[in-house]
């Protein structure tokens, strides 16, 4: 999984790199200005330290990616899990299983906010039928519809 193998010299000149990098972007965040940063850390020019940060902000922002990307792959294996082992006894009906399988599938989405959902995954559409099935079953024992009312 990792790169090539790095020999000791390029992996000392590597962390040389990513810690003057480091120093530029807090002596930027400080307010130091591009031209005081390259004289105190010896860059070739102003534009040098631009591209030093700038390359170290998106190396920080790949890195939160990557985090973040692998926090919701786990958390969506621990929902997938939790439907799993609700899903026999809410296919059999359970009242109680069928809202545990509602509020599994919301938190699913509510791993991916910026997503729509344009079809409804063969989970999903199963659990609002059994949501539909036991709300017209409330119904008929409430007196409200009669068992004909549900035949399609």
């Amino acid at each position: 999984m990792s790169g090539p193998k790095r020999s000791s010299r390029a992996r000392a000149t590597h962390a040389q790199v990513a810690e003057r990098r480091a120093k530029a972007v807090r002596m930027k965040v400080s307010g130091a200005r591009l031209e005081d940063i390259a004289t105190a850390l010896g860059y070739g020019s102003a534009n040098h330290v631009s591209v030093d940060i700038r390359r170290a902000l998106a190396a920080n922002v790949r890195e939160q990616s990557a985090a973040t990307e692998e926090y919701i792959a786990i958390e969506q294996l621990r929902l997938d899990e939790l439907l799993c082992a609700v899903w026999e006894e809410a296919m059999a009906g359970s009242p109680r299983h069928v809202e545990l399988g509602v509020r599994i599938v919301e938190a699913r989405r509510r791993l991916f906010p910026q997503q729509q959902v344009v079809a409804l995954t063969t989970v999903e559409s199963e659990i609002l039928r059994l949501e539909n099935e036991l709300a017209a079953r409330q119904a008929i024992a409430g007196g409200e519809v009669s068992e004909t009312d549900l035949e399609p």
